[in-house]
């Protein structure tokens, strides 16, 4: 198995931060290459709704593509 880790965390999971500033913090905080960690959690949903599909939005206006991290890779 090999072990691929994140390396920004977008902070969905802070039920103070509001979803603005998750993504506000997401875009700041990344560059080519890196893994961006978001939860898949009811706790986070507000965030991750919000933040994700603008980040993406975001990065492909810039110039990136994405990829999945293959689910045998994965650490559950």
């Amino acid at each position: 198995m090999q072990f691929i880790m994140w390396n920004v965390l977008s902070g969905d999971f802070d039920t103070s931060l509001k979803p603005e500033k998750c993504l506000q913090n997401v875009i700041k905080n990344t560059a080519s290459g890196d893994i961006v960690l978001f939860h898949d959690s009811l706790k986070a949903f507000d965030r991750l709704a919000y933040a994700l599909p603008r980040a993406m939005e975001y990065w492909a206006a810039q110039g990136y593509n994405f990829s999945l991290v293959p689910a045998e890779s994965a650490l559950y």
